[in-house]
């Protein structure tokens, strides 16, 4: 790369020669070995250095090295994958052979023992090779052996949302579009399950190509194993000369001269520095954590330190596993013994963590919390904690193998117990405590702490879950209670609720509180098991305390909203609704007056949402009054009044969901849009945004928005013409919105595919579909000729013009009322049998 392609330098005055001679500094590369490459004496190359200094303004070499990475960094697009700070050094044949490797096989598997860089070699190649598409990077490193950690850690790499016994399709269906290429890292502890998951992908995906790393081979077909070998060794009498030349050697230089500027290998040190590469036995991890301690102790002193701490590494004893922890125990062993516990005690973070996190986790006796601030700050000299800083915070970190070294340790003094207790307590009882917070207090806050902290809190329910802790499980998951309206529903929680709920649920003060939630939860998948868990809060309620008996009451007609009783679940709404009024309890106030939105029809429904939108904003959730927008225009396009207003309440509530951080509401807002859009006719836009829509609410767990979004696609699908495909969606629709037992879309799909059946000559199912939605949405208008595929039609009724007075006049009256009269008998536990196959 040449000065003119970079205006800096060109300004600076700096040559095409010095330009040249910047890039291999910027390699660490010495001035013997920049003029061995440039063809150049080193008298030449140092006056071209020292020009460098002068035009770039640096005062050392480091200088120079800094220069060069911003400039390059400044070129290189962003992408998904990181890119490592320090510089790679001394793979340059093993990057060209797992290269070839790449070209000729699907499955490539770099192993080695800890420590010989297979991760470091995998994110050069990532972004080193060509032809293959953007790599995606999965680290393992943080899942434990629990079954699903690992679809799980695939899931969250590629954007999929959803439950766990779900994910392995997801992510089977979204790398079989088009070319994918991913980087697993880490198997080694998860062999098996990373192993299986590899073996399915690669034979029902045939444009993916993995490149994994472990400690050993993944035994699968067509697999090509490349082993990586330590650096290469100084070769002997050791001078600086024979030190630079060996990839240990310069590895080390390099990472000497990051931990103490101005470190050179000198003809006084090149010998203890060549010994040192050969005690670590060429390992990479050992070599640098050798190095940084530079700062602290001259390679003479740091040698003689490896002599009693790696006896090992010369001794022959098996197992390169025991080169990196020993590696890890001589920097341990330099700590003092408050700094070994808090190290060990930081542990039980399985990702990041904020110091008054962590001070609230691991200052317990005998670590106290006046000696926190001096360990942890050497600690984090030490680089043992690593640091990141955020918008608004630093966030600290254990790197992966520090953490499991410290783990161990931390088990074998006995206090692994209490330590994940210390985390899995303070995590669960901080997001109960955020409630008043997520209603409103500060809800930006709490729900950017919850997303932040989701690790934590999924270690924490399987601390409680694996100890057999089920109270503390219910305590965290009904202490959010009707807040997770807040937070939103994911497929993590039904998860967790599925585990619990194997048992019978607890009874009492926080069994009652268990139904509440449980019934607000399951709406969103299951609503007559949701309106179970309502009556069973009744009966807990019966007894207790009035806010009880109005919460239980607001569950109940909650959970009636969808169905054939909407007008009993309006009564018991607006009962609640009074006596919250009554108590004073302004938030599930509104919460009862937003559930009228499913509980009723008119113009009176717009104005009690409008209540409930203003009181949520007053209390400051935005993420509920954003919710209550969505209600506002979805009722609006649906009752075909205030039309106007539409666009400006879905407007504001994406803007409300987006500032608040929940994707639920966001995702509302947009599959409303989408449903105006068709309104207005527009078709092929809608068709576009509910695809887009449909596998997200798929993944989150929202099965009522996902069946809006397939009788979108089949109203879009039959205005095209396209009735087969209008069929297919919409009987998935409404498969879907009867399970739920949600009448309201459950009927308005049955009469877009009686329009649908009409067209492709399925006359008497067409009216026996038409008889069916009569009877769960009744609209006294048999004769009616809706039209919902034109501007302005409504989307509960068919999509073809005339489709009742065409099926009277191909089936003769008698034959339509007859049709008609026996989908309007038959049970709604019975439609799947007028329903086509499914698509």
């Amino acid at each position: 790369m040449g000065s003119d392609a970079f205006p800096e330098l060109r300004r600076a005055g700096v040559t095409a020669r010095e330009s040249e001679v910047l890039w291999l500094v910027g390699e660490r590369l010495q001035n013997q070995e920049i003029a061995a490459r440039l063809r150049l004496s080193e008298r030449t190359v140092e006056s071209h250095v020292s020009s460098l200094l002068r035009k770039l303004g640096g005062t050392n070499r480091l200088a120079l090295v800094q220069a060069a990475a911003r400039l390059r960094a400044a070129r290189e697009p962003r992408g998904v994958l990181p890119r490592p700070l320090s510089s790679f050094v001394g793979r340059d044949r093993e990057a060209g052979d797992v290269l070839g490797l790449l070209g000729a096989y699907r499955m490539v598997t770099l192993t080695g023992p800890p420590g010989t860089g297979k991760t470091r070699l995998a994110l050069h190649l990532a972004h080193a090779a060509s032809g293959l598409p953007p790599a995606v990077l999965i680290d393992l490193a943080p899942v434990t052996v629990a079954e699903g950690g690992v679809e799980r850690a695939f899931a969250d790499a590629l954007g999929i949302a959803g439950q766990e016994h779900q994910l392995r399709t997801l992510i089977r269906q979204t790398l079989a579009e088009g070319g994918h290429w991913l980087v697993v890292d880490n198997c080694e502890h998860v062999t098996a399950a990373a192993a299986s998951l590899l073996a399915e992908l690669l034979a029902t995906t045939s444009r993916l190509r993995v490149l994994a790393t472990s400690h050993g081979a993944l035994h699968l077909d067509g697999e090509a194993v490349y082993e990586i070998p330590p650096l290469p060794l100084p070769d002997e009498p050791g001078g600086p000369a024979d030190v630079l030349r060996s990839g240990s050697g310069r590895l080390f230089a390099d990472r000497a001269a990051a931990a103490s500027p101005g470190f050179e290998v000198t003809a006084g040190n090149a010998r203890q520095v060549a010994t040192i590469c050969r005690r670590l036995d060429g390992l990479p991890l050992a070599i640098e954590l050798a190095a940084a301690r530079v700062r602290f102790f001259t390679p003479g002193e740091l040698l003689a330190r490896l002599d009693d701490r790696f006896a090992l590494l010369t001794d022959g004893a098996p197992g390169r596993h025991r080169t990196l922890e020993e590696a890890l125990a001589w920097s341990y062993e330099l700590l003092s013994e408050e700094e070994r516990l808090l190290l060990e005690r930081c542990s039980v973070f399985p990702g990041g963590f904020d110091y008054d996190t962590a001070a609230r986790v691991v200052a317990y006796p005998p670590l106290e919390s006046g000696d926190l601030v001096r360990s942890f700050t050497r600690l984090l000299d030490r680089s043992l904690i690593s640091a990141h800083r955020l918008e608004d915070s630093t966030e600290y970190r254990l790197l992966e193998s520090v953490r499991q070294f410290a783990q161990r340790r931390l088990a074998a003094r006995g206090e692994a117990g209490t330590a994940r207790e210390q985390h899995a307590r303070h995590h669960l009882g901080h997001a109960v405590a955020s409630v008043p917070d997520l209603r409103g207090g500060d809800q930006a806050g709490a729900l950017r702490w919850l997303n932040r902290r989701s690790a934590d809190l999924t270690a924490a329910l399987r601390w409680a879950l694996d100890r057999d802790d089920t109270t503390a499980a219910w305590e965290f998951i009904a202490g959010i209670g009707t807040a997770w309206e807040v937070v939103g529903c994911s497929g993590e929680l039904f998860d967790w609720l599925g585990r619990l709920l194997r048992r019978p649920p607890p009874d009492g003060p926080l069994g009652f509180r268990v139904a509440i939630t449980c019934a607000v939860v399951f709406c969103y998948q299951d609503t007559e098991r949701a309106h179970g868990f309502a009556e069973r809060a009744c009966r807990l309620a019966a007894g207790g305390s009035a806010h009880d008996r109005a919460l239980a009451r607001l569950t109940l007609g909650w959970t009636m909203r969808y169905g054939e009783r909407r007008a009993t679940a309006l009564e018991h709404v607006l009962g609640a609704a009074e006596a919250f009024e009554r108590l004073g309890d302004d938030w599930h106030r509104a919460l009862a007056l937003s559930a009228c939105g499913h509980a009723s029809d008119g113009v009176t429904i717009l104005a009690r949402l409008t209540q409930a939108a203003d009181l949520f904003g007053r209390l400051g959730d935005h993420v509920k009054r954003a919710n209550c927008l969505n209600q506002l225009a979805i009722r609006a396009i649906e009752e075909r009044i205030r039309l106007d207003d539409v666009p400006g309440w879905l407007a504001e509530a994406a803007r409300l969901a987006r500032a608040g951080g929940n994707e639920h509401e966001r995702l509302h807002a947009e599959v409303y849009r989408a449903t105006f859009d068709q309104h207005l006719g527009e078709h092929p836009v809608a068709s576009a945004r509910f695809g887009a829509l449909l596998p997200e609410f798929r993944r989150i767990g929202d099965l009522r928005c996902a069946a809006r979004c397939l009788l979108g696609l089949g109203r879009a699908a039959a205005f095209a013409g396209e009735h087969d495909a209008a069929r297919r969606h919409l009987a998935d629709g409404v498969r879907l919105a009867a399970g739920l037992g949600d009448t309201r879309i459950t009927a308005a799909g049955l009469r877009l595919l009686a329009g649908a059946d009409h067209a492709v000559g399925h006359f008497e199912r067409a009216a026996a579909l038409l008889g069916a939605a009569e009877r769960l949405a009744p609209t006294g208008k048999r004769d009616l000729a809706p039209d919902a595929g034109a501007p302005g039609g409504s989307q509960d009724l068919g999509s073809v013009p005339g489709t009742f007075a065409a099926l009277r006049d191909l089936l003769g009256r008698e034959g339509f009322d007859s049709a008609f009269a026996d989908g309007y008998r038959m049970a709604p536990a019975r439609l799947a049998e007028l329903l086509p196959a499914s698509g």
